[in-house]
Order: structure tokens, then sequence, then C-alpha cells
């Protein structure tokens, strides 16, 4: 279209010269004879015409990026049964917002929780074929009783928690804090018994809580979420906070702009933990032959849920804050 502009504008000038030229001498550049109004306000036109179609191409490139970034963000979501895909599936959405430093970190984190995620992949992979098979690959002791979703306890790095205790310490659920206190005094949930549960070759503690579906949700729930991936995830928001401190304007907008994105950043983190632990907790203990893999299911459930509910929340946080 655009192409065919110039020529349209070669006719016009071709079929407005004087008589008695030639042709050849008509299409002579410098030998036209144009009204200079005319002449400016065509060139004016096809200037806004060309600026028009290329950002409409524009337009069309960043709607094509962010279809291939739906589509990927889809697949991740669907993938979010394995632990490992599930820490990944806010990568498209980054991409699209251009921040590069979040999905580097977050590979980093998954790097760091596979251990973890190998456990209850493992622990999962045996309880189905055990259902379906009515055999044993590895029999799981208490294998219906929750137990701590840690990063490194009861992996095989677990040895690195006795050469570092305060990485021992941190390397704890939500479960062992004053938090868990409260909330228990709050429902009079009792102090559940602690038994050994063997998964593979390693021994963790299962919690028998004892009580309705809500007492147990609340425990196994508490359970769910590590203070290590808790700590993680709050640092994965860094990035998004310091570049909206770096909006232009006064320093009043620079502070909107960064209590806007820590009410994002807070509202992200809660919603996808508490999404993966509440739904997580809530297949294990509706399925409890199939505990493990059930809370696989449930946990990439709730992850997708937190997602959503967190686009909703940074709508009201955006008009809240215009």
């Amino acid at each position: 279209m655009v192409s065919s502009i110039p020529g349209l504008y070669t006719d016009y000038r071709v079929n407005t010269q004087p008589d008695g030229q030639s042709p050849a001498d008509v299409r002579r550049p410098g030998f036209v004879n144009i009204p200079k109004e005319i002449d400016t306000a065509l060139s004016r036109d096809i200037k806004e015409m060309k600026e028009n179609l290329n950002f409409l191409s524009e337009k069309f490139d960043r709607f094509e990026r962010s279809s291939k970034l739906d589509i990927a963000e889809k697949a991740l979501f669907v993938g979010g049964v394995i632990p490992t895909v599930r820490r990944l599936n806010t990568i498209p959405k980054d991409l699209e917002e251009d921040n590069w430093q979040r999905p580097a970190l977050l590979t980093g984190v998954a790097a760091l929780s596979l251990p973890g995620d190998w456990r209850e992949v493992r622990a999962a992979g045996e309880q189905l074929y055990d259902a379906f098979t009515n055999k044993t690959v590895s029999p799981i002791a208490n294998s219906n009783l929750p137990h701590k979703l840690t990063l490194l306890k009861g992996t095989f790095l677990e040895s690195l928690l006795k050469e570092y205790p305060r990485l021992a310490k941190i390397d704890n659920t939500l479960y062992n804090t004053d938090f868990r206190k409260q909330l228990f005094n709050i429902f009079r949930i009792e102090d559940p018994v602690i038994t050994p549960k063997t998964i593979g070759k390693n021994i963790v503690d299962a919690y028998d809580f004892k009580g309705g579906f809500f007492k147990k949700l609340v425990g196994t729930s508490l359970l769910r979420v590590p203070i290590l991936g808790l700590g993680l995830s709050l640092a994965l928001e860094m990035p998004a906070i310091i570049k909206s401190a770096r909006v232009e304007g006064s320093f009043t907008d620079k502070v909107k702009s960064v209590s806007k994105q820590v009410c994002k950043s807070l509202g992200f983190v809660g919603l996808m933990n508490g999404g993966m632990a509440i739904a997580g907790a809530a297949a294990f203990i509706l399925l409890p032959g199939l505990g493990a893999a059930a809370a696989l299911g449930g946990m990439a459930i709730g992850s997708v849920l937190g997602v959503m509910a967190s686009k909703e929340l940074n709508k009201h946080i955006d008009d809240v804050f215009a």
C-alpha cells in the first residue's frame, strides 16, 4: 500500500505538466512544476500514512509475540503438575513485561528446589504405581499422612543441613512458626501425633492431625509452605520493585509507583503460595489413596487460581493508585 502512493504521486505530477512537453521530459527529475501547496500536502499525507502503517505493523508484531507467550504460559500451566515446571509458569508474563531478571532467578530457584521436587514426584509415582497395579516399588509407610514440603530435608542434599546449622533452621515450613500456634489457638486445633514416614530411602516426619476436614486442612496447608521458598518468592519480586522506582517524575510519583508494585508483589506471593498450599492440602486429604499424586495436581490447580486472582487484584490496585 505504501509503495503505491509514490506511483500515484508520479502520475499526478505527469498529468499536470504544461502542454508541449514530451513524456521523457515530463518524467525527468526536477522538470516538474507542481503548485507548492499541493506538493507539501501530498508529502505530509504520504509521511503520515507511512507512520500509521508502521504503527500498525508494530502493533501486529507485539500481538503476535503476546500470542506466542500466551500459548507458552498455558503449556506451563498444563505441565504444572510437575513441581519444577510449575515454578516456571510466570516466565511468559515476565518476558511480556520485559522483566528478564526474574526468569533468570526463577530458573535458579527451580534448580535449588529440584531435590525436594524429585522427592514429591517419586512419592507420587510410587503411589500411582501401587494404586493401578496393586504392587509396590518402594513401600511408603504412613503414605496417607502429610509431611513437610521443605526444600532440602528428606532429599539427597540433607547432609548439607548438618554442615550448616543455620540453613537447617530456615529449611522449615510455616508449621514451625508462631503463626501456626496462633491459628491452632484460634481454631482449637490439637497438636498432631508425629510418626516416621519413608519415601524411597529417605525418612521424614508424618503429621497425624485430628478433627474434621477444616482442621486437617489448616494443619496440612501450613506444612506445604516452606519458609525458604517463601523468602525466595519475595526475593524474586525485587527486580520489579527496583524497576518501579525508576519511573520518571517527582519523588511523590516514585513513592506511589513503588508502593503500587509492593502491593502487587505481596499479593502475588501470598495468593500463589496460599493457593498452592490450600489446594494441594485439600487434594491430599480428599484423596488419601493418591495423596502425593493428588497433592501435585492440587498444587498445579492452586497455582493457576493464584495467578488468576493476582491479575484481578492488580486491576483493583491500579484503580486505587490511579
